[in-house]
């Protein structure tokens, strides 16, 4: 499998994860990430904000997605169908400590999503509705005490929840 590469910004609190491969790197797969890097500054699509851009091998890619830190730890890792993510993707910190995770329904958020701080505790967790936050968010401190609870409905604050 042609190996994907990571484009990185800066992180934005609801989006993650990022490009990889099963294979080792080649010469091929060095253009390959050459390739992704221009493509990506020219997309007009792309925020400047956001940390990362998956982008598969081509449009109509259907397959496993992987991406690893130097030291081989996972970086990110999920699926594509038909060139959109689907299902289960993963973040990882570089220590091996999972960083995110959410489910995607061609290419949307849909579902469950949680985000945790670098030592492995809750740092939010929330639910997709066709890419928009919808129902209960839930927020967590350091220690893993619950300091923060809004409910959502089509990406908009509906209010704080007691």
């Amino acid at each position: 499998m042609k190996k994907i590469f990571l484009v990185s910004s800066v992180f934005v609190l609801f989006s993650f994860f990022v490009s990889g491969c099963k294979s080792d790197q080649t010469a091929e797969t060095e253009k390959q990430k050459q390739d992704s890097i221009k493509n990506a500054a020219n997309t007009s699509t792309l925020s400047v904000n956001s940390k990362f851009l998956i982008t598969p091998p081509d449009k109509d890619y259907t397959g496993d997605y992987v991406d690893k830190y130097p030291n081989g730890v996972i970086k990110f890792t999920g699926f594509f169908r038909f060139g959109e993510r689907h299902g289960q993707w993963l973040a990882f910190y570089e220590n091996g400590v999972k960083w995110s995770e959410c489910t995607y329904d061609k290419g949307k958020r849909n579902g469950a999503s949680m985000v945790y701080f670098p030592d492995g505790k809750l740092y939010y967790s929330g639910w997709f509705k066709n890419d928009l936050r919808d129902s209960l968010w839930y927020f967590y401190d350091e220690k893993g005490k619950e300091v923060d609870r809004r409910a959502y409905k089509n990406d908009v604050e509906t209010g704080l929840v007691n």
